[in-house]
């Protein structure tokens, strides 16, 4: 057996966090382990990459006992860990961080072999099967191509255990099925024992040889992926049956619903042909397209945050002169794709997360705020999207990926918008956290909000959607009721050119 994990137990301020877990991993083996957000997964495989030197239990590689103390540890080990948030420099080529902390020394003290570098670093990525611009800055790169430069890099260094922490969570369809292929052929043709934790019930059975369930800290069941249905491990991930979402009210369904909340007019980006929308209040629409179309883009520019020209309405106000703060003040908000780089403040409180849209709206009585409205608006945020732990004090840096994503979008709804952009609004999360944030979203259009949703997940786009928009290179090509649309043809729609048939 290549990796034994055997009676893992950690705890946080006397919190335990794992409860004696048994993990296992063979060479050459793609093993799945999945859970609720908070169920232990990341704490464990960060158990395995060396974070934690106070656990408690046995780690076994190859059948000796080894002490995992450092990061230093694992990776001498071959043990390396991709993490959802990338750890890539943006501005220095793919090259130069595929060889970053093993840069060839140049003829020069001091100095570095850039022609070594670049050679050695496409050599890595050919062995692989990758092929990836190696003088591009990896700010400039898709998030894809991110994706297989920080595998590359993972690689390069001998590595005998990879851990990928929610590979696909923002990847087109086409670059998953890269991103598989990858994965496949260095588990048979390099024995890389490969741990795959995901959300995507579909893909893990699709994907992985074995999958293991956790649930509390524990691991609830391991067996063959074969084995499983997607309804079957939903059961086990959260302990019952899933409950039924909300259905959404019929759009506009209120007596006002008739009115727009959104009016859109020849918004041009940057010479892109100009872009006419309308969402009324009540409604969901779905914006789909692949990655690169445009979307967030799109997004940004509706908020001021990308010069643009043209009109923008929200409520029935012409919003002159955008840009963020002006766009809260009309009711006008954006939840972002990268909850990290631009969408929390990981270093503050829940609270001060959760009221920080709605402060000179709603709280402030001649410059002032009250200290007891900002506690009772996060104490009924934090009771509303049901967030773990519920206490408001708590760091946003310390919560699980989920609850960080509710403590986002709860800061939007606590502002009270006309119109809520969720750019990915449930990237990253489990099908119980899911399930509970399409419910906030439906509540909130059920309250009067227009809602734009932006989504990789396409199943999501059809569940949650009153009718959905396509775009395209940067233009809007379609735009269906959801009745309309099956998975294929949403797809299809998708990936063709504006103007095709």
């Amino acid at each position: 057996m290549l990796l034994e994990m055997r009676d893992i137990r950690k705890s946080f301020s006397g919190v335990q966090v794992l409860r004696g877990v048994d993990f296992s991993l063979k060479a050459g083996e793609i093993h799945a382990l999945v859970g609720h957000n908070g169920a232990g997964k990341s704490t464990l495989m960060k158990v395995l990459g060396g974070n934690y030197a106070d656990y408690d239990g046995e780690v076994r590689l190859d059948g000796e006992e080894v002490r995992l103390g450092a990061p230093r540890d694992a990776l001498q080990r071959g043990v390396a860990i991709i993490y959802q948030d990338f750890s890539l420099v943006p501005d220095l080529t793919v090259a130069e961080n595929i060889a970053l902390g093993r840069e060839p020394r140049g003829r020069l003290s001091g100095t570095i072999a850039y022609g070594r570098l670049r050679d050695r670093s496409k050599q890595e990525a050919e062995r692989l099967g990758i092929a990836l611009p190696m003088d591009m800055p990896v700010r400039r790169l898709g998030v894809g191509a991110q994706q297989m430069t920080e595998i590359v890099r993972a690689c390069s260094q001998d590595v005998r255990i990879l851990v990928m922490d929610e590979p696909t969570a923002r990847l087109a369809p086409a670059e998953r099925e890269l991103l598989f292929a990858t994965m496949r052929r260095m588990a048979a043709e390099q024995q890389v024992g490969i741990v795959y934790i995901s959300h995507f019930l579909d893909e893990v059975r699709r994907l992985a040889d074995r999958i293991t369930i956790m649930r509390d800290g524990a691991v609830v069941e391991t067996g063959a992926g074969s084995s499983y249905t997607v309804d079957s491990l939903a059961k086990l991930l959260v302990g019952h049956e899933i409950v039924a979402s909300l259905r959404p009210t019929q759009a506009g369904g209120a007596a006002d619903g008739a009115r727009e909340a959104l009016n859109v007019r020849g918004l041009s980006i940057h010479g892109r042909p100009p872009i006419d929308l309308s969402i009324r209040r009540g409604e969901i629409v779905g914006l789909a397209g692949l990655v690169g179309s445009g979307r967030t883009r799109f997004a940004r520019a509706l908020i001021g945050d990308v010069r643009s020209a043209g009109r923008v309405e929200v409520g029935g106000r012409l919003m002159k002169r955008r840009n963020p703060e002006r766009a809260t003040r009309y009711g006008l908000v954006l939840t972002p794709e990268d909850r990290k780089a631009s969408g929390l403040a990981l270093t503050s409180s829940v609270e001060a997360n959760i009221v920080a849209s709605a402060l000179g709206k709603l709280l402030a009585t001649a410059g002032i705020v009250h200290p007891g409205s900002r506690a009772r608006m996060a104490l009924d945020m934090i009771q509303r999207f049901a967030i773990r732990p519920p206490a408001r004090k708590k760091i946003v840096g310390q919560l699980s990926g989920g609850n960080a994503q509710k403590v986002l979008l709860a800061r939007a709804v606590a502002s009270r918008p006309k119109v809520m952009v969720l750019d990915q609004p449930t990237a990253g999360v489990d099908i119980g956290a899911k399930a509970e944030l399409h419910n906030q979203i439906r509540l909130a259009a059920q309250q009067g909000a227009g809602i734009l949703v932006i989504s990789d997940d396409l199943d999501e786009l059809l569940d949650l959607s009153d009718r959905i928009v396509v775009m395209t290179a940067g233009a809007m090509s379609g735009s269906f009721r959801k009745a309309e649309l099956t998975r294929a043809s949403l797809l299809a729609n998708m990936s063709r050119l504006p103007g095709r048939a």
